[in-house]
C-alpha cells in the first residue's frame, strides 16, 4: 500500500497505521521486499553519502538502505506522525540486529510539497508507493530535485498496471476485488484498499512520470519494470 500526503487519505491510513506493515507484506505476497532492494541497487549509494526517504511510512525503505547498501546516514520523512512514531519504535527494534551496526537513521514529520531541508544536500532522494498519493506532485518533485546535490540521484518506486491484457484483467481482478474483502480481515476497512486501486487506475491512466521529472530539469531519465509491470522504478539524475 502506499503512504499519503493528502489530508483525507492521511487521516484513513493513519487509522490502519498499526498494520501497514501487515498490508503491505501480505497483499504484495512479500515481494515488496525485492523491489526495495532492487531499488537500492539502481541507485547504488556510497559509503560517504546521505539518502533521504520521502513519504518514508514506518520506515522500510530506509531500513533497506541501511541493509543493502555500505551507506552511513539515512533520513526518513512523512506527513504523518503515526507512521513516524511507528518508524521510530520499529528503529528500536532494528538496531541490534548487524547490518545497523554503524548506520544511523533518522525520522521526523516534513510535508514532501514543503520540505524545510536545506537545498543541494542529499546524494540520494527516494520516494516508494507514495507520489501517487500527493496533491501537488511537481511541488514534490520539485523538492526532491532542490535537495539533491548537483549529480545526485533521484528514486521513484511506483505502482503499476501490467501492459499484457489478460494479466492486467487477472491483476485488476485481484486488486479491486480480492484485496478489498481481504482489507475487511486485515485491517477491518475496506476503504483504504479501494483507494489503491483507484490510485493505481489513476496513475496509470493519466501519469507520465518521465516527462515530468524531465520538465523538472532531471536527466538521465530511465525506467525499470518489475514483476510483470505491477510495479516501476524511475531513476534519474540531478545535473
Amino acid at each position: 500500500m502506499s503512504k499519503n500526503k493528502t489530508q483525507p487519505t492521511e487521516v484513513m491510513f493513519s487509522k490502519i497505521a498499526a498494520r501497514y506493515d501487515c498490508c503491505n507484506h501480505l497483499f504484495s505476497l512479500g515481494i515488496d521486499r525485492l523491489w526495495r532492494r532492487r531499488l537500492v541497487r539502481l541507485l547504488s549509494p556510497k559509503t560517504e553519502e546521505t539518502v533521504l526517504d520521502l513519504c518514508c511510512g514506518t520506515g522500510d525503505m530506509a531500513f533497506a538502505f541501511a541493509q543493502y547498501s555500505p551507506l552511513h546516514q539515512i533520513i526518513g520523512v512523512d506527513c504523518s506522525e503515526t507512521m513516524i512514531q511507528l518508524a521510530q519504535e520499529k528503529f528500536m527494534r532494528m538496531a541490534p540486529r548487524r547490518w545497523m551496526t554503524g548506520k544511523r537513521v533518522e525520522f521526523s514529520v516534513e510535508n514532501a510539497t514543503s520540505l524545510s531541508l536545506e537545498d543541494k544536500t542529499f546524494d540520494v532522494v527516494s520516494c516508494v508507493f507514495g507520489l501517487r498519493n500527493i496533491g501537488d506532485r511537481t511541488a514534490a518533485l520539485q523538492q526532491m530535485y532542490r535537495v539533491l546535490k548537483p549529480g545526485g540521484r533521484a528514486g521513484v518506486c511506483e505502482f503499476s498496471l501490467p501492459k499484457q491484457p489478460a494479466v492486467r484483467a487477472a491483476y485488476w481482478f485481484y486488486l479491486s476485488r480480492v484485496m478489498p474483502l481481504a482489507g475487511r480481515v486485515v485491517v477491518g476497512d475496506a476503504e483504504p484498499l479501494h483507494y489503491l486501486a483507484r490510485s493505481i487506475r489513476h496513475w496509470h491512466d493519466s501519469v507520465r512520470l518521465d516527462d515530468e521529472m524531465g520538465q523538472i530539469g532531471f536527466q538521465n531519465i530511465r525506467t525499470t519494470v518489475l514483476t510483470g509491470g505491477i510495479v516501476t522504478i524511475t531513476v534519474a539524475q540531478r545535473p
